[in-house]
């Protein structure tokens, strides 16, 4: 049997065991080990040996801390002090709600880095209230999907922690780059809402009605959450803390308002929280450890030489090969996870990137955008799924309402593919 027989044989037997249901971490470790026994060339030993050191990072202490500080946001109220503030300053408009939903996924990206998180936040909240508003709910649960992707595009964000692990890229300065998409892709799921709000004529049965006294009390109770993103980002860039002991100032900064300033969390709680977290921890932990032998199973087989020759004559064109490189993670995001994407293509992608010449940040940003891209395309995308079961929702019924949002996502990645400088602007102000 040939290499590239059991290269497709390994990749087949994880999509099959990825559709069945088999946890993803579980699934490309499975495949792997096939694939080296079928191999029968290389000692069992490189396993422990491969997961081992894909884990032992440094950089990579910074998931766990991210989690908690995100569970944190949500225990201890400061999500609904975000929601009222957004709701006080555009919630009197028409579609009001829709636009609350997104900027208040903007606000909570800026804390804590995780899009699952973020989107189950949202949405046990604002579906609820969407629904009295007249919406349905298949709709609000698609809104809450798109706003929780902001989470890992605007700083900080857990996939940007990877993709500096795996690259050696500056986990700060990708936090940088990340802010001028974020913003682009929060005014772009506006723009849909205003759209779809417009052209079928959806008006909200329950009206607010803008306040400046209300304005003005909202943002001073959600001044200190807002607070946050400054305190970690700015930390970064000052060099105060690392990226790392960035996410551990979150959790401080986060502890602080739940225990101190607004007495929502009380010790008994921690317990719960520290072991949610671990527990997502060690779920990212071995998706990244048995996708760093999926990975290396590739590289040793020459997988790249297979992606050079995809790339033809056009290795010479940044756009094209940036192109391209984008639509192998649109087409993995719906298969993979973005932890899973990352370790599998990026070691594969990244060289070519540089030998092109394509900017580091704006190829990181780049690829994270689309990371949260292929959190909403079925049928692994993980905040859908999360939307779905936080709405009480069929995921199908989202499919149809995501569609818009999906699409306004492809031309902003192509923004970004076009005009590089969008993501690169903020961080060439820092050197």
């Amino acid at each position: 049997m040939t290499i590239s027989t059991m290269l497709l044989i390994m990749i087949a037997l994880f999509i099959i065991l990825a559709v069945i249901g088999v946890p993803i971490g579980i699934a490309i470790g499975v495949a792997a080990l096939v694939e080296l026994v079928m191999q029968g060339t290389v000692p069992l030993l490189i396993v422990p040996q491969r997961m081992y050191t894909a884990v032992n990072s440094v950089t990579l202490m910074g998931i766990p801390f991210f989690m908690l500080a995100g569970l944190i946001m949500e225990r201890s109220g400061i999500t609904e002090r975000l929601i009222r503030f957004a709701n006080a300053l555009v919630g009197s408009l028409r579609g009001g709600m829709c636009y609350v939903s997104v900027l208040t996924g903007m606000l909570m990206g800026g804390i804590s880095g995780s899009a699952p998180a973020d989107t189950s936040a949202l949405s046990s909240l604002m579906v609820p209230s969407m629904e009295k508003c007249g919406y349905k709910r298949e709709f609000s649960a698609a809104i809450m999907a798109s706003s929780g992707t902001l989470g890992i595009i605007i700083p900080p964000s857990m996939p940007m922690i990877v993709l500096g692990s795996i690259t050696g890229i500056s986990v700060g300065k990708l936090f940088l780059g990340g802010i001028i998409p974020g913003i682009l892709f929060g005014i772009s799921f506006m723009l849909v809402c205003f759209l779809i709000v417009t052209f079928k004529k959806l008006d909200e049965t329950v009206k607010v009605a803008f306040s400046l006294p209300v304005l003005l009390k909202t943002f001073k109770s959600a001044l200190l959450p807002m607070l946050a993103p400054i305190i970690i980002v700015g930390g970064i860039l000052t060099g105060v803390f690392t990226p790392t002991e960035s996410a551990i100032a979150a959790v401080a900064y986060t502890l602080f308002l739940g225990m101190a300033v607004y007495r929502t969390i009380r010790i008994k709680d921690l317990p719960e929280l520290f072991m949610t977290s671990i527990i997502g921890a060690a779920n990212v932990m071995l998706i990244i450890a048995a996708s760093s032998l999926f990975a290396w199973i590739l590289q040793t087989n020459n997988f790249q030489d297979v992606v050079v020759r995809l790339f033809g004559n056009a290795i010479n064109s940044q756009i094209i090969v940036m192109i391209v490189i984008n639509f192998i993670f649109l087409i993995g995001g719906f298969f993979l996870e973005g932890t899973a994407m990352q370790i599998m293509f990026i070691p594969v992608l990244f060289p070519i990137a540089t030998v092109v010449g394509i900017n580091p940040i704006a190829f990181g940003v780049t690829v994270i955008c689309n990371i949260a891209l292929g959190n909403l395309t079925p049928p692994v995308g993980v905040c859908l799924f999360v939307a779905s079961s936080s709405a009480s929702v069929a995921v199908d019924k989202i499919i149809r309402e995501i569609m818009p949002f999906i699409l306004i996502s492809v031309v902003d990645i192509l923004l970004l593919i076009i005009f590089p400088q969008l993501i690169t602007w903020i961080p060439g102000l820092m050197k």
